[in-house]
């Protein structure tokens, strides 16, 4: 409508001023670009925005059978990989949804690959400049292009991408130390040293670029516990023990039966080490989105072990060796992904509880009164769209401190009428006094709507 990329209030049907945000309106425009090219072709209505989303899933299934396959050399292997993503509870969530993780998710998998082919990849064509690149600088220029390429888009996309520095130290960390054990002996190799630059770039860039390096650094901390990130990832299965079996197995299999040492080490550090940032380093709330770009590396060994578990039985049971592969695979299909969820009473397709952000704000504008105000984050104002109330946004992740007492006394003061809508883990940004004085001082709306991982105060 304006002509700009810019954050909209639905609630009074502007462009939004109070909460214009230029970082968030520029960021990942590159997605919106997409939503704003199917606008021209169809009515701009929800369900149409969303169609960018289904596009990059469909993209996502492709790319994870291409990537699986590549990296195991086993066509069965990439599609029990495909199958596994497709029938991916988060990811059939994500794929529908509009934001733009649905398209980071395969460009990201698509760099990891990128940067695994350059770094290790055999040149076998007649250019003599990529040969001697290869010979001497040991990684193959054939790959340079689409990877820059790539990985300006996945930056874009995200700044998540960064995780692939810190998995790529932990992939040339073990394989140095994989080479000292074979050799016995301190060898200079392309391992050691990469290792050894970027240890010496990461402290130069500490010393002299305090400030890019801030950027990243400021939303890590020691010790923190975010151990839910491990539940989180695994949410797609049945039992969280059999899909680490599975994924265990997995990796077993591709390094000793198959022989894809480089490809397994790169697979677990792809996703090991950026999980465990996220569980015991990442300054931010624990959200699936955070960790769902990694769970392509996931179902990749996972298809990995029930492949591995189905050449088992083949193997060794002799009597049945036609049947107890397809018997195998097949019960281990059964019996990791969560099916139940799609015949649950509450799932992406079908809902029956509350909490739901539409069934919540409708029933607040239903019961709003005369000079009332909304406390909540106004980021979701879409679902205030028409009511022209006035929102008092009370922060988040990008507050430096969190919501105080005095602040909350403050408007209430200023407002002596209102509600204050919670989600999630909206509480996190409240502080203690905060959380405890609402809960003293205001009254809590009891309804069968405002449920589940919502709750609303008035006063």
């Amino acid at each position: 409508m304006t002509g700009v990329w810019q954050a909209w209030d639905f609630n009074f049907g502007r462009p939004s001023a109070a909460d214009f945000n230029p970082a968030r309106d520029v960021r990942a425009w590159g997605y919106k670009w997409q939503v704003a090219q199917v606008f021209k072709l169809l009515a701009p209505t929800e369900e149409n925005a969303r169609l960018v989303s289904v596009f990059w899933g469909l993209v996502s299934i492709v790319l994870v059978y291409g990537v699986a396959t590549s990296f195991t050399k086993k066509r069965a292997i990439g599609l029990l990989s495909a199958l596994l993503f497709a029938i991916s509870l988060t990811g059939i969530a994500f794929d529908r949804k509009l934001r733009m993780y649905a398209m980071f998710y395969p460009t990201y998998l698509a760099l990891a690959w990128l940067f695994f082919k350059f770094y290790e990849e055999k040149y076998a064509g007649k250019s003599k400049i990529i040969a001697f690149f290869e010979k001497y600088g040991k990684v193959n220029l054939l790959y340079l292009a689409p990877l820059f390429l790539v990985g300006l888009l996945s930056l874009h996309l995200q700044l998540l991408t960064v995780n692939l520095l810190a998995a790529f130290f932990g992939y040339v960390f073990i394989q140095a130390i994989l080479k000292f054990k074979q050799t016995r002996k301190l060898s200079w190799n392309k391992y050691s040293f990469a290792t050894l630059a970027m240890l010496i770039g990461g402290t130069v860039a500490v010393k002299f670029f305090p400030g890019t390096v801030g950027i990243f650094v400021s939303s890590l901390k020691f010790f923190i516990n975010n151990s839910g990130y491990f539940e989180k990832i695994l949410a797609d299965y049945n039992s969280a023990l059999l899909a680490v079996i599975f994924f265990l197995l997995g990796a077993v299999y591709l390094y000793r039966q198959l022989e894809r040492k480089k490809e397994t080490v790169w697979l677990l550090t792809s996703i090991l080490v950026p999980l465990l940032m996220a569980a015991f380093l990442w300054r931010r709330t624990q959200g699936i989105q955070y960790v769902f770009f990694l769970q392509a590396f996931l179902i990749i060994l996972i298809a990995s072990g029930i492949y591995g578990v189905g050449e088992f039985f083949k193997k060794n049971l002799s009597v049945f060796s036609k049947h107890a592969f397809a018997v195998a695979v097949l019960l281990a299909l059964l019996l990791l992904p969560n099916y139940g969820y799609f015949f649950a009473d509450n799932n992406t397709y079908h809902r029956t509880d509350t909490g739901d952000y539409r069934k919540v704000f409708l029933y607040v504008k239903k019961n709003l009164q005369p000079g009332e105000v909304i406390m909540t984050r106004n980021f979701r104002n879409y679902y205030l769209s028409g009511a022209k109330v006035k929102v008092i946004d009370f922060g988040g992740e990008a507050a430096k401190e969190d919501f105080s007492l005095d602040q909350l006394k403050q408007m209430l003061v200023e407002n002596p009428h209102g509600w204050l809508v919670l989600f999630d883990n909206d509480e996190l940004f409240l502080s203690k006094q905060a959380k405890q004085y609402l809960a003293e001082n205001l009254t809590l709306v009891d309804n069968v709507n405002i449920r589940g991982f919502a709750k609303a105060y008035r006063w």
